[in-house]
């Protein structure tokens, strides 16, 4: 589980702290561990980030205001420790302000099952006599292409109709935090069975048994404002869910895309037909997809009923196989 800094900062200084005496910032001091220091305020010292986390009390010289100067002995300082997260094995992360890139950072480092890179370590420069911060590389798993229980848990199944019991699980969708799910804006109602009514997370076959579904209600439907039916341009939704999400090894939240990554193939995943004319997947599946150019996606889709102006580069992208029929629709 990750530590926010802030929190359990706030927790420890209602209680108490090792203080000195009376030294105010710019002062040199000398730590516990011997070490020379200088004090600072705690927003800027990275070695009290992991001790919090193991509940040690800081060695507080003063305070400005309510925030404590502390005698830190890292070689350099940095602009605010509150921006950044700490995992159990004391690995520090760096927040971005990228609100996508954060939340996915915490949502990672708070589950235990879940690898991360990016980290770095603190480590004791003899030298100095003073800490430093080296990067660490700890690489996540990588997956098979074969979908397994747990190996998309973000992938949510979505039910039509009013009742659970009757309901028909016809789209799927991708859960991105504890109370939505994306899927396209044409999922949000079918003709046979009325309006998306409930999401079922942490399955890998619709034939799963009951207790293995954890099923949720849709509050609300939020679709893109531009999304016109039958119109494809901004076939886009969010569903919020009747209640928190609670996350597991084989409920999890996608992290949206933030930065730069590989856009030549993509991995589809869901619950559709396995051929034309074919009736529905009962297990999850995958599929390794291609990207295709700008001028070949135009000549697939030219302007026609659906697509008035045709292929729409900046909010659309197409994928597929040029040897094979294979693709994400029923």
């Amino acid at each position: 589980m990750y530590v926010n800094v802030y929190v359990i900062l706030s927790v420890l200084l209602v209680s108490c702290c090792v203080l000195c005496e009376d030294l105010y910032e710019g002062s040199e001091c000398t730590s516990d561990n011997g070490l020379n220091g200088t004090c600072v305020d705690i927003y800027k010292c990275m070695q009290y980030v992991e001790e919090l986390q193991h509940r040690r009390l800081p060695q507080v010289c003063s305070y400005e205001a309510e925030v404590p100067v502390v005698c830190c002995s890292d070689c350099e300082l940095v602009d605010d420790t509150r921006n950044i997260l700490v995992d159990a094995t004391g690995l520090h992360y760096y927040k971005t302000g990228k609100k996508a890139y954060d939340k996915c950072l915490e949502y990672v480092l708070n589950e235990s099952s879940c690898d991360l890179w990016g980290g770095v370590r603190k480590y004791l420069d003899e030298t100095r006599g003073c800490y430093r911060y080296t990067d660490v590389a700890v690489l996540a798993v990588a997956k098979g292409m074969d979908a397994m229980k747990g190996e998309y848990p973000h992938m949510a199944l979505l039910g039509f109709g009013e009742e659970l019991g009757t309901a028909e699980w016809l789209c799927g969708g991708s859960l991105i935090s504890h109370r939505y799910v994306l899927t396209a804006a044409h999922c949000m109602s079918s003709r046979s069975a009325g309006p998306v009514s409930f999401i079922a997370l942490g399955i890998l076959k619709r034939s799963d048994p009951p207790e293995n579904w954890n099923t949720y209600g849709v509050k609300r439907v939020i679709p893109h404002p531009g999304y016109k039916a039958p119109s494809k341009y901004h076939d886009i939704a969010l569903l919020v869910t009747d209640k928190w999400v609670q996350f597991s090894q084989y409920v999890f939240p996608a992290c949206l895309h933030t930065e730069g990554i590989d856009e030549t193939v993509a991995i589809a995943t869901g619950w559709g037909a396995l051929a034309h004319r074919q009736g529905l997947a009962d297990n999850l599946q995958s599929v390794s997809l291609n990207v295709y150019s700008e001028e070949e996606c135009s000549s697939f889709y030219p302007p026609h009923r659906h697509l008035v102006n045709g292929y729409n580069h900046t909010t659309q992208m197409c994928y597929g196989d040029k040897n094979d029929i294979k693709d994400t629709c029923e």
